[in-house]
């Protein structure tokens, strides 16, 4: 009997250590932070405000891994399917409500698959012409795009959702160009092969700033550019904020999932951290996981209405 309780007051000894590894603060290891966007777009921006803020809070590095393609769809389903431990994050837009609208299949279920962690930024949307379109705001761009039906273009990052949103409540034909990523619309908007275009504020507020392109309104009101017009006030009912979220694999701990969401709501309140989201037109996030996933559910439902509302086919 003494024999057999030594040999489980031993083996309870050395389990223990392995119970305390275990249980030790996350992160253990460096952390992996996907981008499903290309390079250089306001997703880079925001990632790179809160990283290494995150790093030092964690005492890990935490590395930006840029997987573009497919609108996103690519870097997103890599991270579905990843492992479940907190180590492999999604930082992606409001691109990821807008997907099941326009992708007939979807390679995840963006219900289940990813696990809501926590907004990040969130920012008007913003419409913005080339200085030789002869309009200063929105008001005048649906004159002249109803007096011009189908000579206009509109450029969108990723998705064609928010123009037709617009096209449909203001009434106008204005053609539809997509692109993959921020950074290559505002190139081709600010060399004028796109009359006009619309993104997050933090995407065309350099643009805007330097005077490449002209802002003609944004979707709610900015501190960053307090006397833009809001879209509503002229094409009544268009609300179409763009954000910047984190997201986990399906099977995350929730308590894993709380932690992460807590250290970066931390770092969100940080003065430096506002000062520099307030810098590229957005501001800081923080919502809980039940909030962020309550905001994800509504908005596909409404997508999915504009899309059907537009006669759009998921492709």
């Amino acid at each position: 009997m003494r024999s057999t309780l030594s040999t489980m007051v031993i083996a309870a000894a050395l389990l223990a250590p392995a119970h305390a590894v275990f249980a030790q603060a996350f992160p253990g290891k460096m952390v992996r932070m996907v981008i499903p966007f290309p390079v250089g777009g306001s997703s880079d921006a925001n990632a790179r405000i809160i990283n290494p803020f995150l790093a030092e809070r964690w005492k890990q590095q935490v590395v930006l891994d840029t997987r573009p393609g497919a609108a996103t769809v690519i870097g997103t389903d890599h991270v579905a399917k990843s492992p479940p431990d907190g180590y492999t994050l999604l930082l992606t837009s409001t691109q990821f409500t807008q997907s099941p609208a326009t992708f007939a299949r979807l390679p995840y279920d963006p219900y289940i698959d990813l696990v809501p962690i926590t907004l990040v930024t969130i920012a008007p949307q913003a419409i913005v012409a080339h200085p030789s379109l002869p309009v200063k705001n929105i008001k005048e761009l649906v004159a002249l795009a109803r007096a011009r039906p189908g000579e206009l273009n509109m450029g969108t990052a990723g998705n064609i959702l928010p123009t037709n949103l617009f096209t449909m409540l203001a009434n106008v034909k204005i053609e539809t160009v997509p692109y993959k990523g921020a950074g290559p619309l505002m190139i081709d908007a600010m060399g004028g092969h796109v009359t006009l275009a619309i993104g997050a504020l933090s995407s065309v507020q350099g643009a805007v700033r330097s005077g490449r392109v002209r802002l003609l309104g944004i979707s709610s009101p900015s501190a960053t550019f307090p006397a833009a017009p809001i879209i509503a006030t002229d094409v009544p009912g268009f609300e179409n904020d763009s954000w910047f979220g984190l997201f986990a694999p399906r099977g995350t701990p929730r308590d894993l999932v709380s932690q992460i969401r807590d250290d970066v709501a931390a770092v969100l309140q940080i003065p430096d951290v506002i000062q520099r989201i307030h810098a590229i037109g957005s501001e800081p996030g923080g919502q809980t996981p039940d909030e962020f996933a309550t905001r994800i559910r509504n908005e596909i439902a409404r997508w999915l209405k504009v899309a059907k509302a537009a006669g759009l086919k998921p492709q």
